[in-house]
């Protein structure tokens, strides 16, 4: 079932791949909020940034993710993603706006899609990638997540 169902959606939309890692493409703009459906494969993750100015909900339609949050004070949170709420996953979780994210699909999983929603709307001057040598600074008691889920 999961191949038919990953085919059905490579083919419903023009995806792009998205600087952070997964496929991307954005299905709603308004001035208020945006929202576009993202979709992880093997092997690809959400490399950390923060999103200034907009606050933003994952939400999960098929599959698994993990979202990794680094709060300013320096925890590690664990958004776990899912539709297993006796687990203790949730099909939408929050990133308060200007925190350092990251997600990835947990061994297993064969892919992962949902839909990404930024109130206000999402814009690229309010992106900020990955600057590896940064979070290691800010946060070197979490080098091993920042190593991992940072391209360099």
């Amino acid at each position: 079932m999961s191949d038919a169902v990953l085919g059905d959606l490579l083919a419903a939309y023009e995806w792009y791949d998205h600087v952070e890692g997964p496929k991307f493409v954005e299905t709603h703009r308004d001035a208020h909020r945006t929202s576009g459906h993202w979709l992880f494969l093997p092997g690809v993750f959400s490399s950390f940034h923060r999103v200034l100015g907009s606050d933003e909900l994952w939400i999960v339609h098929h599959g698994r993710l993990l979202v990794h949050v680094l709060d300013p004070g320096g925890t590690h949170r664990v958004l776990r993603l899912g539709l297993d709420v006796a687990s203790g996953e949730r099909p939408v979780v929050a990133v308060p706006a200007g925190r350092w994210q990251a997600a990835e699909i947990p061994g297993g999983v064969p892919f992962a899609f949902g839909t990404n929603v930024c109130a206000p709307a999402f814009s690229w001057d309010g992106f900020v990638p990955e600057d590896r040598d940064a979070l290691l600074g800010e946060f070197p008691q979490h080098a091993d997540l920042v190593l991992r889920l940072t391209r360099g």
